[in-house]
């Protein structure tokens, strides 16, 4: 039997997330994990999935908009021809943070294009 290319990757930029959501999988920390790839180490992993053929990477974590390099790799990502998708919690584009305001995140997922829906006002839970 031939082994054949993944369709998909998962790769998981980072540990740390802003939440710690009961339902979560992911063993999310607070801060990075001392050892989590720095960017150009991140690159080559996103260079060797598009390598091995697959064709859709989902950028996750952990939260992936706690790393400050994820439009890098986001714009890596797709300049080596995978499709990208990123997987978050979206809170970090409902609230002000210190680097960046709501309209400036959108504009710069907008500009990697990737798509978000993000609702005008919090709503029940």
């Amino acid at each position: 039997m031939k082994a054949t290319s993944p369709t998909l990757v998962s790769f998981a930029v980072t540990r740390e997330c802003n939440l710690k959501c009961k339902h979560c999988y992911s063993e999310s920390v607070d801060s990075p994990h001392p050892r989590e790839l720095d960017t150009a180490e991140a690159k080559r992993l996103i260079s060797q999935i598009a390598e091995c053929g697959a064709h859709l990477v989902i950028l996750d974590g952990g939260e992936p908009l706690m790393r400050p390099d994820i439009f890098d790799l986001v714009n890596h990502s797709r300049s080596v021809g995978l499709t990208t998708v990123m997987g978050t919690n979206g809170t970090l584009i409902t609230i002000k943070t210190p680097v960046l305001t709501r309209r400036r995140m959108l504009d710069a997922l907008a500009e990697t294009g990737i798509s978000v829906d993000v609702a005008e006002r919090e709503t029940e839970r």
